[in-house]
Order: C-alpha cells, then sequence, then structure tokens
C-alpha cells in the first residue's frame, strides 16, 4: 500500500498581524476553489491544517466535499518572520532561515 502526502499552501490572504485570525482575499477564495477542484481527483482519505483561518479556508470545501472534518495541528504553524507588517518579504525570511540554522 502507497501513501501520498499533498502539501498545499494557503492560498492569498489579506495582510493582518493577527495571524490566527487572517482571512484569505478573493483571489484566494478563488484559489482555494481550485485547490479542491485538483484534490477532488485524488483519493484523500484525511485533511488536516494548521490552526490559521486562511490555512483552514484552503482546504475546507476538499474537506465539505469528502464529509470529513478538517484535523488542526498545531504543529504545523508557521515560523513568525516578523511582528510587523514586513518592507522587505525576501530579506525577513533569509533572516529567518539565518535564525533557524543558528538556533534550530
Amino acid at each position: 500500500m502507497t501513501t501520498n502526502l499533498y502539501f498545499v499552501r494557503h492560498a492569498h490572504s489579506v495582510y493582518s498581524p493577527d495571524e490566527y485570525h487572517r482571512p484569505l482575499s478573493e483571489q484566494g477564495l478563488h484559489d482555494a476553489q481550485r485547490v479542491t477542484e485538483i484534490l477532488k481527483r485524488e483519493n484523500i482519505d484525511h485533511v488536516l491544517s494548521s490552526p490559521y483561518r486562511r490555512a483552514i479556508q484552503t482546504v475546507e470545501g476538499i474537506s465539505d466535499y469528502l464529509e470529513t472534518e478538517v484535523v488542526i495541528m498545531e504543529d504545523f504553524k508557521e515560523r513568525v518572520l516578523a511582528d510587523q507588517q514586513i518592507a522587505h518579504f525576501d530579506e525577513a525570511v533569509l533572516k529567518a532561515v539565518e535564525r533557524l540554522w543558528d538556533q534550530p
């Protein structure tokens, strides 16, 4: 028996400092529907998500289609890049990666 894991990054969201409750944007909601259509063709048994609203919204469509609950996984949380809106995203990511190597 083969097990396949499908990792889906959350769709586009509207920036908010509230990490847990930041919703998907209109484009993100549209993209989440596309993700649902793609995943309907796969043999999926379980749907897991980080606790972030935007991540849950991204997979709710496939969860509803499968008539199953989204299992919330606290360990799927993102690393915090900054405590405020980031002017230079690439620089913030680079610094986060450097911190990861310094403090795994």
